[in-house]
């Protein structure tokens, strides 16, 4: 029943066929820039339980979990036969998820055992059997690691099994694109001096990653091929379109509402009329098809800011950016091919996108929504600093009526050095991006 999987799991019979022809491993061995993708070193290999890790697809949860798998038979922590690396997306239901589950415990000797169940959530009913596993003690003496792209379903899954994960006390991760911050690291390390910024190449290095965004396919593409190649693009759009279509969404819908976000990026808008600038989508449609963007970590939502309760105004008008300038690149191109746009998103706009979603993944995230708009709102703690971004060569002062009532706003945009502007400190766009701890400190 498992001998399908052996492409997936080479290690059953040679441990160093593994590390060399592996389909994920081998893969990296052609790319110039290997992101070390070890979300995993926060586990404790003596705390069996059931894990979670979640992201987009094609974000390198898969290539993570074989590298996790390497390292694991490198230090001799797992028997080669106690490790089975399932990939789920080819499964129909939980009876044929449960019955190859089954049939590998069986083989497996008294010693802890390492499961991977990748993509998990392709399986109708996937929770089914994991729970009824867990409560006939199958995950007591192991270690079971599900992986999703939609994270609110697996998230809300896992929790009809409470008290059967284990005791560690982290079970749950998530991998994104990279930051630009961790773009910089990985791709122009020397550029992260912060003692001798070379601003002219950290602003070309901003350039790049306006294109290649935080996925490692596309970063190596720019790289080695100075363009993004065809055939990644298209397997991002494919991965979009296809997720939408295997949960039974429409793709004439799909592509409304994409083009609808792509029309009024940055700007604050209302579900209601978002869905007006469609052919008919109902409101209730158009929510779900974002929910689900967002889910996909293609989509972030930002809700305006509540000075007084330090947290959004859920029923005010939002701004929704895209999670990543590569996925942006993608979706535009997808829309423009298709005639559903008649120009490409414009580059303040996705900018703007790019300093939301790098700030959204370590802070909560807002913006100021009163007699003038702010960008952005940082929450740490009790203190907030509004943010506002200005990729323009020259900043209008009537543009800063709002963000001029706030003590410790900060601007940051094309300047090529640190200054002031109507008592507003002004920091270089990819500096700021770079160290924005530094600027958040309590």
């Amino acid at each position: 029943m498992l001998e399908e999987y052996t492409i997936h799991n080479l290690f059953w019979k040679d441990v160093s066929a593994y590390f060399h022809l592996d389909p994920h491993l081998s893969q990296l061995q052609d790319l110039k820039f290997v992101h070390p993708l070890d979300w995993w070193r926060e586990i404790h290999w003596t705390t069996p339980g059931i894990y979670i890790l979640t992201g987009g697809r094609q974000i390198g949860k898969s290539t993570s979990t074989k590298l996790l798998i390497k390292h694991l038979l490198q230090e001799q922590l797992f028997s080669p036969q106690n490790v089975f690396y399932l990939p789920c997306d080819m499964i129909d239901d939980y009876h044929g998820l449960a019955n190859k589950i089954r049939a590998f415990l069986e083989k497996t000797t008294s010693e802890v055992f390492l499961l991977i169940l990748d993509e998990i959530t392709f399986v109708r009913g996937w929770d089914r059997a994991i729970k009824a596993l867990a409560d006939e003690g199958k995950f007591r003496k192991g270690f079971c690691i599900l992986t999703g792209s939609d994270s609110v379903i697996l998230k809300e899954a896992s929790a009809r099994f409470p008290g059967r994960r284990g005791h560690a006390k982290k079970t749950d991760f998530e991998i994104y694109p990279l930051s630009f911050a961790e773009y910089v690291k990985l791709t122009s390390p020397e550029l992260t001096n912060t003692e001798q910024i070379n601003m002219e190449k950290l602003f070309q290095a901003f350039d790049r990653y306006l294109v290649c965004g935080g996925y490692l396919k596309a970063i190596n593409d720019l790289a080695s091929k100075g363009s993004l190649d065809h055939a990644t693009v298209q397997t991002f759009e494919q991965w979009i379109r296809g997720d939408f279509e295997k949960r039974g969404k429409n793709t004439r819908y799909l592509q409304e509402v994409l083009a609808a976000l792509n029309e009024t990026v940055t700007s604050q808008i209302t579900f209601t009329r978002l869905a007006q600038r469609t052919s008919g989508i109902s409101t209730d449609t158009l929510i779900d098809y974002c929910s689900m963007l967002q889910r996909m970590n293609i989509i972030i939502i930002l809700e305006a800011f509540d000075q007084n309760k330090m947290r959004g105004f859920p029923r005010k008008a939002r701004k929704i950016h895209f999670a990543d300038p590569f996925i942006a690149g993608v979706v535009s191109t997808w829309l423009y091919r298709e005639r559903y746009i008649h120009k490409l998103q414009n580059k303040a706009a996705l900018v703007e996108s790019v300093v939301a979603a790098n700030l959204a993944r370590r802070y909560p995230v807002y913006y100021i929504k009163a007699n003038g708009e702010v960008d952005l709102v940082v929450v740490k703690g009790r203190e907030f600093v509004p943010v506002e971004v200005k990729w323009t060569s020259q900043i209008r002062r009537r543009d800063l009526k709002q963000i001029k009532k706030y003590s410790n706003s900060l601007i940051t945009g094309r300047q090529m050095k640190p200054g002031q502007i109507e008592g507003i400190p002004t920091i270089p766009l990819p500096q700021f991006l770079l160290s924005a701890d530094n600027y958040f400190r309590k």
